[in-house]
Parts: C-alpha cells; structure tokens; sequence
C-alpha cells in the first residue's frame, strides 16, 4: 500500500506548509495539516476475505483428490481425506488473510462503510490530541485530517473553533476536502485549498491578534 507520506513531493509538502503560515497571518487559529495511510486495522475483512479462500481451497482439493473406499464398514480410508480438507482449510486461509492484508480494495470490499468511517473519524479524534492541537492558549486549533485508504477526511476544531465558526462551516468545509479527495484531485491542491478557505473564513470570526503566538508547526504531519 502506498504511503500517505509518498503522495507528496517535497515541494508539495513546502507548498501546504507555506498555505497553513499564510492562513495564519489571518486568524488566531492554528491549523495543522494531517495526512495518514489508513486509519483501521480491518482485521475482521481480513478473516472473512480468509474464510472464503479457505472454503474454495477446502473445494477445489475436494474435488481433486480420487473418492475413497468407504464399502466397508468402519474403514479408515476416508480419514486422509478429511485431513486433506481440514488441512486445505487452513492453508487457505492463511493465504486469504495474506492476501487481503495486501489487497487494500479488497480488504475495503468487505469493510462496511459505516466501520470506515467511524475508523477515520476515531483516527482523528486521536490524532487531535497526540498532536497537542486541543492545548493551544487560545483554545483555537483546527485539524484537517485525510486517510487515503478510506479516501474520507475530518476536519475538527477546539472549543473556541466550533463555537465561533459553527458547525455546519466545519462540516461544509469536510464535505468539499472528501469530495475533491474522491475525484482524484492531488491531495496536496485539495488539502491547500482547504487551508485556505479555512484562513478566510476564520479571519472572520478570530481575526490575528497583535500579541498571538506561533504555538504549532506549520508543516504537513504525514502518518505511515
């Protein structure tokens, strides 16, 4: 699977840290960029995707492998058989486990949405504090969050962010970064573009101070 750092050139990244310092000459906020590779295990796809392969292993022998002499009453000789499924079984599925530990499409075909985006947003949620973006002076930091395995995003604000910004411009603002990510526009143009309508719209409603303080580094924040 792809890396969340490799969908970046360096001038790319340079690129988002230069929009976020440039959002921020606007507003009081901070803004911290972040990009992660996937945002679950989906372990569970991994052992359906497993059981499946099992089952058709478990066939494709059964259907290989000679019948045997079961004409006698309490004969042995149907036991290599049963071994050779249980085996197949097995074996199978290892190898659909593997394969869907690898398969990212794969894995996602059998993931519900719902487990999705409930993974990315708990990601997010995370990421929020590991990041220190709720312990800001100001109570005013904001994360723009993408998971390229799920091509979905979450956009969250601190207490200050949510109650002076609003709900719904931060959902609006969610909806428009997911959907440029889900037309296939170069994230780095997307998450830009993100970052700056976030700047304007804060401005707005928490304008720079001339005391405020640089608390967060501007640069994209890449999870592998």
């Amino acid at each position: 699977m792809k890396r969340a750092s490799q969908y970046f050139t360096d001038e790319e990244k340079k690129e988002i840290a230069d929009a976020v310092l440039e959002a921020e000459t606007l507003t009081s906020a901070e803004i911290v960029p972040v990009a992660a590779t996937c945002s679950g295990r989906y372990d569970r796809a991994e052992d359906i995707i497993g059981v499946f392969s099992g089952i058709i292993v478990m066939i494709v022998v059964w259907t290989i492998t000679p019948n045997p002499d079961t004409g006698t009453s309490g004969s042995w000789s149907d036991a290599p058989v049963a071994l050779f499924l249980a085996i197949s079984v097995i074996v199978g599925f290892i190898i659909g486990a593997v394969i869907g530990s690898k398969i990212g499409w794969l894995r996602k075909l059998f993931t519900p949405r719902s487990e999705l985006s409930n993974s990315v947003k708990n990601k997010a949620a995370l990421t929020f504090f590991d990041q220190r973006i709720h312990h800001t002076s100001s109570d005013s930091g904001m994360l723009l969050y993408i998971s390229f395995f799920e091509r979905q995003a979450v956009i969250m604000g601190d207490e200050r962010v949510e109650k002076e910004l609003g709900i719904e411009a931060i959902e609006s603002l969610c909806s428009k970064l997911t959907q440029s990510l889900s037309d296939g526009v170069r994230p780095a143009e997307s998450m830009i573009a993100t970052i700056n309508e976030a700047g304007q719209l804060l401005s707005e409603v928490l304008p720079q101070g001339a005391t405020e303080q640089n608390e967060l580094a501007e640069a994209l924040v890449c999870i592998d």
